[in-house]
This record gives C-alpha cells, sequence and structure tokens, in this order.
C-alpha cells in the first residue's frame, strides 16, 4: 500500500512516510518483545492507544516541511502468518505452514539486495513497515514500486507486517538516537514480536549488515537469530549459485563505488554541502534551487540551472544560471534538483554562441561567447533524476577484466547529456552480442 493508505487501513491519518526525526511523545512497549518492562493496563482487541508523530518531509522541490500526525497504536494488527495462534483477521496472501523458517530483513537489506529478495526460491519473506518506509523515502518512487510489486505478486511468497502500528512491537525513538540506529532496534523488536506471537513454532531470522547490532541482539532471544546477509545466503541457500553471484556483484559494485568516491575526494569535486545546510541557505538565499538541464551540443563544458516554477527568497534572477565545466557542475545530471551558488559578478561568463569542433579549444570559445550572465557551481543535490539509460558497449579489447568471470565496463549513453557510466557484469560476452 502506498504510505497515506497505511495510515487509513490502520485506523489512523497519515501514519507512514517521511523520515522520522522524532517518534511519538508515548508508547507502550511488551516485555516480550525485549522492550523495558512496564505495568499496563490490559486493552481490549478495539482499543487503540493515540499518539502524535512529528516528522521532518521533503518535498519534491527539496523543502523540509515539518508535519504532526496522529499515530494510532492497537493490540490486533494482521500478521499474515497460517501459524497465527492469536486468531488474527489475516487477509489475502499468507506465509505458507510448510516453510522451515520466516526471514526479516533490515532496512539496509532492503534497500541494497531488493534484486536478490525477488527471488522466488526465497521463501517466507516478512517486510516490516519500517523497512519500506525507508525505501520509499531514502531510495526513490523506483525502488519503492519494485517493493511494492513484489508483495502483490502471488508468486512471491512475502508479505508486510505494520510493524509501527502494534502496541508491543513499536518502540520509540530515543532521544540523540539517529535515524538509522532506531531502524535497525525497531525492526529488531518487531522481529521479537513475531516469534513470541506465533508462539515460537517458527524460527525467525533477522538479516542485517550491521555488525553492531548483531553482536548485540545474536544470542539475546532463543529462537530469533540475527546474522549478516551473506551468513544467511550461505547457510540457508547453499545451492542457490544464482543469488551467490548476484550478491558477490553487488557487494563487488558498492565496494568500486565507496573507492572511487575515496579516490576522488578532495580532488577532483568538492563534497556536495549536507541537506540541512542546503535547505538553510535556500530559505535565506544564498543558494538556489533549481533544475540542471545540460546543453546538448557541449554537455561537457556547459550547462544552465533553470529556477522556473522554483521559488527562492530573495533571489531576483529571471534568467537561467550558466554552469561552466564539469567541476562547477559537481556531480550533478541532467534533470536533477540542485543547489546552486552564485559566483561574484568578476566571474560570470557568457553563453557560447557558435559550436566549435574540438570542446578543448579554449581560445575558439573565449572568443564566441556572449554577453556575461548569471554564473554559478553546483554545491549540492537535493534530489537525483534517477531513471534507466539505453547505452551502447565498447569494443571487446576496451574491456577491463576484473576477475571471477566478472568484468568492468565502460558504456555510452544515447543521451548526449549523460556522461560515460561504468558498470560490473559476468555477461559481458553476451552483451557485447546482443543486437537491436
Amino acid at each position: 500500500l502506498p504510505a497515506c493508505a497505511w495510515g487509513r487501513k490502520m485506523g489512523g491519518r497519515k501514519a507512514g512516510g517521511g523520515r522520522p526525526s522524532c517518534l511519538p511523545r508515548s508508547a507502550v512497549v511488551s516485555p516480550a518483545a525485549g522492550g523495558p518492562s512496564a505495568a499496563q493496563p490490559p486493552l481490549s482487541g478495539r482499543t487503540m492507544i493515540k499518539t502524535e508523530k512529528v516528522l521532518h518531509l521533503r518535498s519534491c522541490k527539496g523543502r523540509s516541511v515539518r508535519v504532526v500526525r496522529e499515530h494510532y497504536l492497537r493490540e490486533r494488527v494482521p500478521c499474515h502468518s497460517s501459524r497465527c495462534q492469536a486468531a488474527c483477521r489475516n487477509e489475502g496472501k499468507l506465509l505458507a505452514e510448510n516453510a522451515t523458517h520466516y526471514v526479516i530483513p533490515d532496512w539496509k537489506v532492503v534497500q541494497d539486495y531488493l534484486e536478490i529478495l525477488e527471488f522466488p526460491e526465497l521463501r517466507g519473506i516478512v517486510f516490516m513497515q519500517t523497512a519500506c518506509q525507508a525505501v520509499q523515502h531514502q531510495k526513490g518512487r523506483r525502488q519503492y514500486n519494485k517493493l511494492r510489486n513484489l508483495l502483490k505478486d502471488a508468486r512471491h511468497e512475502c508479505v508486510m507486517f505494520f510493524n509501527e502500528f502494534q502496541l508491543y512491537s513499536y518502540v520509540p525513538r530515543e532521544q540523540g538516537e539517529s535515524v538509522e540506529k532506531w531502524q535497525t532496534r525497531c525492526i529488531y523488536y518487531a522481529t521479537v514480536w513475531y516469534y513470541n506471537h506465533l508462539a515460537g513454532l517458527m524460527p525467525v531470522v533477522m538479516v542485517t549488515e550491521d555488525a553492531e547490532a548483531i553482536q548485540k541482539y545474536g544470542s539475546e532471544t532463543d529462537g530469533v537469530f540475527v546474522v549478516s546477509f551473506k551468513s544467511y545466503l550461505e547457510n540457508f541457500w547453499p545451492d542457490l549459485e544464482a543469488v551467490h553471484e548476484l550478491y558477490e556483484s553487488i557487494v563487488q559494485s558498492r565496494k568500486e563505488r565507496e573507492c572511487e568516491n575515496q579516490e576522488k575526494n578532495g580532488k577532483e569535486y568538492l563534497e556536495h554541502l549536507p541537506l540541512e545546510i542546503l535547505e538553510a541557505g535556500i530559505k535565506s538565499g544564498r543558494y538556489i534551487l533549481g533544475v540542471i538541464n545540460v546543453n546538448k551540443h557541449r554537455s561537457q563544458l556547459e550547462a544552465f540551472v533553470r529556477t522556473q516554477g522554483l521559488t527562492n527568497k530573495k533571489s531576483e534572477l529571471e534568467m537561467d544560471i550558466l554552469i561552466c565545466g564539469t567541476k562547477a557542475r559537481n556531480r550533478a545530471i541532467q534533470g536533477d534538483a540542485v543547489a546552486v551558488e552564485l559566483l561574484p559578478r568578476n566571474e560570470w561568463k557568457g553563453r557560447v554562441s557558435v559550436l566549435c569542433e574540438n570542446e578543448s579549444e579554449e581560445k575558439a570559445t573565449e572568443e564566441t561567447e556572449s554577453e556575461p550572465m548569471a554564473t554559478g557551481r553546483v554545491v549540492g543535490i537535493i534530489q537525483r533524476n534517477w531513471r534507466d539509460y539505453v547505452v551502447s558497449f565498447p569494443p571487446k579489447e576496451e574491456i577491463q577484466s576484473q576477475g571471477k568471470n566478472t568484468r568492468k565496463i565502460l558504456v555510452t549513453p544515447w543521451d548526449y547529456r549523460i556522461p560515460r557510466i561504468r558498470i560490473s557484469t559476468q555477461q559481458a560476452e553476451s552483451l557485447q552480442l546482443w543486437k537491436c
């Protein structure tokens, strides 16, 4: 369900969505769920506890909006398991009785390894509401829609549990606790509640990439196992070669991206400013919010930031802002919503009015410049314009081998405004032979 429907389905207004900065002012945690013990009066199945949830949401234009929402906690929340011992009103897909165990992925696993979780051989997957919201608001609409389609597909044995509406599985965020740590802790307590809800009839495995969480929760509750995703695949699904190959490919790609970021740190591009600083700068008028549009004919040297339709306080600009060179563009690509800092007027330049055969000819560029216009540089990216790209592959001799049948290929997008993209694949030869 979309975020706006979660609250209506569970009895609240809009309990889903957003990146929470602080959680309900009052919440009840069951001792069975691993939370602090507290004497609470018994509640009937229809009784709900009303709390308030303060969220800091990011709009499509990159603004930060503070929203206070009603948040309802209740005892009766469908578990969607055929092993249920509490007579939950389960509708739709149910987890099969013949499953050997249930697996609950942490929010980071859902974000990074959703392609692996889509394999139909992986059964008994319970996606927590907390993890689904993290995907929605940190990975974007495309990844979130993939997760929704996976939950709807009857061929895949996976369900979603609304842990943030269950009275005894939901835990508030502690003061000074990061959002990531709270999400992991919230999913773990929901995992313990789920195991106790099934009266210990089904082992439950929580998979996470947080080594600190594995050490802290690994042996805390009998019947609940907290392991890394790699360990889970090796011990529970050792015969699924395609799954292991995909896992190694994703890990290799992440390592390469991290190494590239470390190598370029402070050398070629400036670091993007934190989102909080960008929002404050846009509000004060120091930075200007706009959408970058790359010159199709001079994609390496010239781009413009369009501010039409976007409100910028204390900004009187009625024209586009010129971005000269890839360094000033600071890794922004076509369609990204960016924050721009204007350069001093003596550094303003004019756009090129005549096309040159060689873009590196600076002399020719200077001679063909028009009147100076507002010029700036990108200091941060508010929202990426993620989409699919059509690319062409280089000749076979230019492909670099990485070992273990994995090769690194630098492909060229058909859209000239997009820079070349480096991909890692184990099917380089078959992709080279494939033709439209």
